[in-house]
C-alpha cells in the first residue's frame, strides 16, 4: 500500500469521527490530529491499522 492509499483511507475515517479537530497530519508512522494549531490526539501505525480496517504498509 503507498502513501496516498493510506492517506485516503485515514481521510475516509477521520470524515465518520466524531473527535472535534481542524487538521491532520501522517508521516507515515504517526498520525496526528490538531485543533486550533495544537496537536491532540497522536496514534502509532499500530494504532492506526488496528481501528482502519485494510490499513497496512
Amino acid at each position: 500500500m503507498d502513501m496516498q492509499e493510506q492517506l485516503d483511507l485515514i481521510e475516509r475515517f477521520l470524515h465518520y469521527t466524531t473527535e472535534p479537530f481542524d487538521d491532520w497530519e501522517w508521516d507515515g508512522k504517526e498520525l496526528s490530529l490538531w485543533l486550533s494549531d495544537e496537536p491532540i490526539e497522536r496514534y502509532s501505525f499500530t494504532d492506526v491499522k488496528d481501528f482502519i480496517k485494510g490499513f497496512k504498509l
